[in-house]
């Protein structure tokens, strides 16, 4: 016997509701997209990691860079952020080596997306002849490729094209379905919709409290008067955290970082790569306090490293890099950058011969 059409019409509701909730998300995004082809594109230009990042205007590749290291052919390079900025002199460990140049490919805050770029971009493709390249790092560092990503930055040592940096930061990003993400961005076109839309929901509240003529005038006072650099709370501790038990799985975390392919530009181009460990800051009594994660995924990093021919080297616990040669956070101080740099050169002659 039939329901009774009453019957029939309450069942099917909530599934009608249910797909026209569907519908709705699927087709509403697609009226976004729409509002994206009618806005100006004037200098903007496809992202070199496509995966994470919409069109936008970018700073070219530094050629002039490229070029003195051409010109000077340094025979090592020392590639990291202020770690290794406030630890090695260039001209210092320059003369320790017997005159042979060491190019300093410093930036601070970044990464090991920058540095991979660095490497491959500005010392492995530039082909000056360089024999070693030395990279300064702190704990897990080296497989954290998501870590101080700043598209900005990187545009001046990344090509139109980085399909492998592509990959790994995607791959981190959305996991192992990061091709259906980038099918989704390719229908959507969410990330063109986010630069537009985002800036208008932030603002959507000085908008409601301030007239147009007065908002610069607002925002000058917040910044002033609630929010002063002289209310920041210092910081003696580094501008890194200590990392998470997830993040120091190395067996995990290696495959989708960019340290494998690192490796395998050193063995391609025989460029040989150093991993300094820089020890972060001690103790009044000793060297900094280590978990029994951070002290395996070390020992598993140091092990991997070696055995790929890859150069290691830990500055945790050595005696001559107490509490009283540091500034702030982890960086160590000015009048001992000198120091460092002989200490450095001392303990790691290996690079060097």
């Amino acid at each position: 016997m039939d329901a009774p059409v009453g019957r029939r019409t309450a069942a099917a509701g909530p599934w009608a509701s249910l797909g026209l909730l569907l519908a709705g998300i699927l087709l509403v995004p697609l009226g976004l997209r729409a509002i994206n082809a009618v806005l100006p594109s004037a200098g903007l230009q496809p992202s070199f990691i496509p995966s994470i990042e919409s069109p936008r205007v970018r700073l070219p590749f530094d050629r002039e860079a490229v070029a003195m290291l051409q010109e000077a052919r340094p025979d090592f390079a020392v590639i990291g952020d202020s770690m290794a900025g406030t630890r090695i002199h260039p001209g210092h460990l320059s003369r320790l080596v017997g005159g042979r140049g060491v190019a300093s490919l410093l930036h601070p805050g970044t990464g090991s997306a920058y540095w991979y770029l660095v490497y491959k971009n500005q010392v492995v493709n530039a082909r000056f002849g360089a024999r070693a390249a030395v990279f300064f790092f702190r704990d897990e560092n080296l497989t954290d490729p998501l870590f101080r990503v700043y598209p900005g930055v990187l545009d001046r040592v990344a090509y139109d094209r980085e399909p492998v940096l592509d990959r790994v930061l995607s791959t981190n990003m959305h996991g192992t379905f990061y091709r259906a993400h980038l099918g989704a961005q390719a229908w959507y076109q969410y990330n063109r919709t986010r630069d537009w839309l985002e800036p208008k929901l932030t603002n959507a509240p000085l908008h409601m409290v301030a007239r147009p003529a007065d908002r610069e005038a607002f925002l000058r006072a917040m910044n002033e008067q609630v929010f002063p650099i002289e209310a920041l709370r210092p910081m003696v501790a580094a501008d890194m955290p200590v990392a998470s038990a997830d993040a120091l799985d190395f067996d995990r975390r290696m495959p989708v970082s960019i340290l494998p392919d690192i490796v395998r530009l050193s063995r391609l181009s025989g460029i040989r790569v150093a991993f300094i460990r820089v020890q972060r800051r001690p103790t009044p009594t000793g060297p900094p306090p280590e978990s029994e994660a951070l002290r395996r995924y070390v020992a598993r990093l140091k092990a991997w490293l070696e055995a790929n021919g890859a150069y290691f080297h830990d500055d945790w616990g050595d005696p001559e890099q107490p509490l009283s040669i540091y500034e702030d956070g982890d960086h160590v101080s000015r009048d001992h950058r000198l120091f460092y740099t002989e200490l450095f050169f001392r303990k790691n002659r290996e690079i060097f011969r």
